[in-house]
């Protein structure tokens, strides 16, 4: 037992003592801010995808293949950059600051204009509502039933008026 647990201990030390080697800087080194760019195509490709993914699948489309022929790279050259800046903490933290600062700018600029539509849309909606109210008061009134109405008024006019004469 007591074996084991030396030879246990012994292994997790070896195992504890390993080196973690960096990732060396790739052949094809994407600046940081085409980075930033490649990023926050690829959240905003991945939020498409998480919410339509009938439409990706029916349609056959590879979007991360998309992007990467959109910055003409290929798969590779982007996993060594990636994978080159996450060993580099400092500079990957600032790319992703940058990729969550552009995506609330996105956001920001999607809900001005979602505001812009409802606006318009309510607008629209009154109009065809005031529309609506207009067709149905013609409809009401029909212009050769308006005579047959205006006679009638005439006639309890003329017959209001007889008894007021009278009197006087």
């Amino acid at each position: 037992m007591i074996r084991t647990i030396k030879y246990s201990i012994w292994c997790l030390m070896l195992l504890a003592c390993q080196s973690i080697d960096k990732a060396s800087e790739p052949k094809v080194l994407i600046g940081e801010d085409r980075m930033v760019e490649i990023l926050t195509d690829i959240a905003f490709v991945k939020a498409a995808k998480s919410s339509n993914r009938k439409v990706f699948e029916q349609k056959k489309i590879n979007p991360e293949k998309y992007i990467l022929n959109k910055y003409g790279i290929d798969s590779i050259v982007f996993a060594e950059n990636n994978t080159w800046y996450a060993g580099q903490l400092e500079k990957y933290e600032e790319i992703f600051k940058r990729v969550k600062g552009n995506l609330e700018k996105s956001r920001d600029a999607f809900e001005k204009l979602k505001k812009e539509e409802d606006s318009i849309k309510k607008v629209e909606d009154s109009i065809l509502k005031s529309k609506d109210t207009l067709q149905d008061k013609d409809k009401l009134i029909i212009p050769s039933e308006l005579k047959p109405i205006e006679e009638d008024i005439e006639k309890a006019k003329q017959k209001r008026l007889k008894p007021r004469l009278k009197k006087q």
